[in-house]
């Protein structure tokens, strides 16, 4: 063993015969234990003979995706946490906390696997213990202890517990201690991105990969009083381990209307027109791949989509302040060799690079299978891929001048098994081996629960019709039926990897024992020195082509941030790269998930999340998007998008809908300033912006598994209808009774209710229950119909008082686009004794006025108020004053602040 200022390294040897169990045993391993920081503990388990042959088969590159680093100072004797380890029988280790002894992390008990193709570890756990994370999943927020997380990422819609498209290795603990009021938080985070499975049972969690080292980094959650917490842990996990996510466009915080089966310019049109007729802010319109011709990236149908036209339909949403986003899918199509006229420039230009990742049994480019036909997929390991991948992002946005991209199917997704178009270029382009949506026989029947209730005279005549339907296809064949094999489990091989059937079979929803389906194989070779396989990169396939697209977008929007949208994501991608939910269903419990989804990527570091609003496959109803759009009202990311072949969804098509829309967007657009400065927080301290009660209230055990309300940022309760046909809902006041109180943000009015009590809220179609907590100060602007509308309206302060009389908050202002602001500010509030003061750091100039100020909780009508701004007395007799049972509002103090409400500091003291 070497000992070192900041750890130790020493060697590992197998202990007994080799077991050879899913993958060839490595006799020598080299473990290195480093107190990177006083939070931070890093374990590494890797083989001792790594070379330039074998090291990417075992080592994660810090090239590709952050590794955390010792800070220079931390050593075992300062750090947070403590590790031993034994050799009784076999070496096995545990983690505790220096402070306590709590042991957060043991293999005590259990061997330590590690082959070419296997490795594993197990440790202990808590009984009933409390873990969240994993992303990406849909399932309950709280993971519970009967569960698998599979991370092999795939083309296979919203699976309920199946893994699907991201890869977030970590989880956060939480561990209530018997409501002893001394709840302690930690995190664990492995550095592998490899396909691997999470077992979470009993009393363990097992962690295995098919590949890569043991590269784990666990978290203290401490802070400097030395207690920890779920929100501390998280900010470590962001900050410290993968970095923080970027700081978003200020109108990529508006609404935004997508749908696969806008046919032509003109329905584009129609549907920017129905928003403005409905007086419904539309912020952003965007093109699925009907915008293509035939389905090919960087093109337009010359016939629906028009280069001309669209640029003048584009410059007719730039002049009204709105935006255009475009899809471009990971894949390149490949011409047909025989046919000229088949000729496709982009996959031309990169072949000439050789960009394109390799079939191994050839040496060929590998050629899956995707919606144009036969295709190939960049590789992001060689330089050429990114230059040829910026000139073309450029060439297009000449043609179509969008305002941001979307990435798709990054998976990446392919359509059939392995390398299907090798030696059939001859026959491109063909059909996909399905049929699609609108294709004969193909009409979807699919309408939420509840649907039969409000809708039954429709539903009766949708039953007949799916029953028709159904009767004609289980006596037609609509397309070939594509043979298949079948592989069975693998045998170890001395010396030989068998790539594409793993001795271990993974636990995923759509490879099942062949790694080969549905995406590109796992032998086929990237073009680096080492030869890389996609077996080791396949998880980082989506992280490299949004990193990609970011890094093209800095030269089509030079110093702007870069707007991307990406669908396979990896433990970092928040950096450069926003996220939806993929392909969700128009379902409550589609909806419903969707929240736990948002939780585990807004403690994943990348918070510009938001699902598919009113679902994406099946058709919604009036019900179900009603309450769905009052829903993402309060994420992140705001979209609405579906399919074809299901009927339109816009928010203007049921009156109810539009209603539902215009009020929620208005809360959500007059509360902008209030998320932009979220997200300041998140990307320059890794702070949170939807959060859980858990998070907020630590102590409170009853909230460990509540995600059916959730948190915006620290001041706002959110509880939305997740159940059909209902006008009311059920919702906690977390702290209630405890130190917390919570005000009605229609009314301002203090709710009343007891510790824990699930209140009975009325909750019509068109409303969503918004509550501010006491001791917040919101900072809002007027709502207009675009978010540059909004940025340009008078801003007013709501300030709601706890139960001591004071509230603090803050606002963050910038241009909203640069990627390094010329000019910043930042205004904290803070409201105690009477006395509401601002303090304002930085020079950016904001130029509309503070209009009024709102008081919720105030103890009586103020006998007179004085005013100082900009270090000058201001008179106060022209203010407005109201007062109506504990709410005060003044009004006219725009006049003092014409030249920008943030220009100068502020006193406003309340003389009672």
């Amino acid at each position: 063993m070497a000992e070192s200022v900041s750890g130790f390294t020493a060697d590992l040897t197998i202990a007994g015969p080799h077991c050879q169990a899913f993958g060839n045993d490595i006799d020598a391993l080299t473990l290195e234990v480093q107190y990177q920081t006083k939070q931070r503990l890093n374990v590494k388990i890797y083989p001792n003979n790594l070379d330039a042959a074998n090291y990417t088969r075992y080592i994660l590159s810090p090239s590709l995706v952050l590794a955390p680093e010792w800070d220079g100072k931390t050593t075992g004797n300062n750090s947070d946490l403590s590790l031993t380890w034994t050799n009784d029988p076999t070496f096995q280790f545990k983690i505790t906390r220096s402070s306590s002894g709590e042991e957060i992390f043991s293999t005590y008990g259990h061997v330590i696997v590690f082959e070419d193709q296997f490795i594993e570890l197990v440790t202990n756990m808590v009984d009933d213990y409390n873990v969240y994370g994993l992303a990406e999943n849909i399932h309950d927020w709280r993971l519970g202890n009967n569960f698998t997380q599979t991370f092999y990422a795939v083309d296979a819609g919203n699976t309920v517990d199946g893994n699907v498209y991201g890869t977030y290795p970590w989880y956060q603990e939480t561990r209530y201690n018997n409501g002893t009021g001394n709840t302690t938080a930690h995190g664990v985070y492995a550095r592998n991105a490899h396909g691997q499975e999470w077992l979470l049972r009993n009393t363990t969690i097992t962690y295995r990969t098919i590949g890569g080292s043991f590269d784990l980094y666990f978290l203290s959650g401490e802070s400097g009083d030395g207690s920890s917490s779920a929100l501390t842990t998280i900010s470590q996990f962001i900050s410290g381990c993968v970095g923080n996510p970027a700081m978003q466009m200020y109108w990529t915080f508006g609404f935004n209307q997508c749908r696969w089966g806008y046919q032509n310019i003109s329905v584009m049109q129609s549907i920017v027109d129905g928003y403005r007729d409905a007086n419904i802010p539309l912020e952003g319109v965007w093109n699925d791949i009907d915008i293509y011709s035939l389905y090919r990236d960087f093109t337009n149908d010359p016939n629906t989509y028009p280069v001309d036209e669209m640029r003048a339909f584009v410059a007719g949403l730039h002049a009204n302040g709105q935006h255009y986003v475009p899809i471009v899918d990971s894949n390149i199509y490949a011409p047909n060799p025989d046919n000229a006229s088949d000729a496709y420039a982009p996959f031309e230009r990169a072949a000439a690079l050789g960009t394109f990742i390799r079939d191994p049994t050839t040496g060929d480019f590998y050629y899956g299978d995707n919606w144009p036909g036969f295709s190939s997929w960049a590789d992001w390991l060689v330089e050429s891929s990114q230059a040829w991948w910026t000139s073309e992002l450029m060439a297009w946005h000449n043609d179509t001048p969008f305002d941001g991209i979307w990435i798709d199917l990054s998976e990446p997704s392919s359509f059939c098994a392995g390398s299907c178009g090798n030696g059939r270029l001859t026959e491109n382009p063909v059909h996909p081996p399905f049929l699609l949506p609108n294709d004969p026989l193909q009409a979807n029947y699919n309408y939420p629960e509840g649907f039969n209730i409000s809708n039954a005279t429709e539903a009766a005549s949708v039953t007949a019709a799916s029953a028709s339907q159904a009767s004609i296809l289980s006596t037609t064949t609509l397309l070939p039926v594509p043979t298949t094999t079948t592989q069975g489990r693998t045998v170890p091989t001395p010396g030989v990897r068998n790539l594409n059937f793993p001795p271990y079979v993974l636990n995923s929803v759509l490879a099942g024992h062949s790694l080969l389906k549905g995406s590109v194989a796992p032998n086929a070779t990237h073009n680096d020195p080492s030869n890389t396989t996609e077996y080791e990169l396949h998880n980082l396939f989506g992280y490299s082509i949004s990193n990609a697209t970011y890094t093209a977008l800095l030269s089509v929007f030079p110093g702007k941030r870069p707007f991307t949208v990406g669908r396979s994501t990896f433990a970092g991608s928040g950096k450069t790269t926003a996220h939806w939910g993929g392909d969700n269903t128009s379902t409550w419990g589609s909806m419903f998930l969707s929240i736990s989804q948002a939780l585990t990527f807004m403690m994943s570091g990348l918070p510009m999340f938001g699902a598919d609003t009113c679902g994406f496959s099946g058709n919604t109803d009036y019900d179900l998007c009603s309450r769905w759009m009052e829903l993402s009202a309060f994420f992140p990311f705001y979209r609405n998008h579906n399919v074809k072949a299901t009927i339109s969804q816009e928010a203007f098509r049921w009156s109810s809908v539009a209603e539902a829309s215009r009020r929620a967007i208005s809360i959500r657009y007059s509360l902008l300033t209030y998320m932009y400065t979220l997200f300041y927080y998140a990307h320059t301290e890794g702070a949170t912006v939807m959060r859980a009660l858990a998070w907020e209230w630590p102590e409170d055990a009853s909230l460990s598994g509540a995600y059916a309300q959730f948190m915006l940022g620290p001041s706002l309760l959110i509880t939305p209808v997740l159940i059909p046909n209902v006008d009311t809902v059920r919702g906690v006041f977390p702290g209630i009774g405890e130190g917390t109180n919570w005000y009605d943000w229609y009314t301002l009015q203090p709710v009343t209710a007891q510790p824990r009590e699930n209140v009975t809220l009325s909750a019509p179609l068109e409303h969503i229950n918004v509550h501010i907590r006491g001791g917040s100060i919101l900072p809002l602007q007027t709502p207009g119909n675009t978010t540059a509308a909004t940025k340009s309206n008078p801003y007013s302060l709501i300030v709601a008082l706890d139960e001591s009389g004071e509230a603090s908050g803050s606002l963050y202002l910038d241009d909203g686009e640069s990627l390094v602001p010329n000019a910043t500010k930042l205004v904290q509030f803070t409201y105690a004794s009477g006395r509401l003061t601002t303090t304002v750091s930085g020079s950016y100039q904001a130029p509309p006025p503070l209009a009024n100020i709102t008081v919720a909780g105030a103890p009586c009508v103020p006998k007179n108020m004085s005013m100082t701004y900009g270090g000058q007395h201001r008179p106060t007799h022209n203010f407005g004053m109201k007062y109506d049972a504990g709410v005060l509002h003044v009004s006219g103090i725009h006049e003092h602040t014409r030249g920008g409400a943030w220009e100068g500091e502020m006193e406003l003291m309340f003389h009672y």
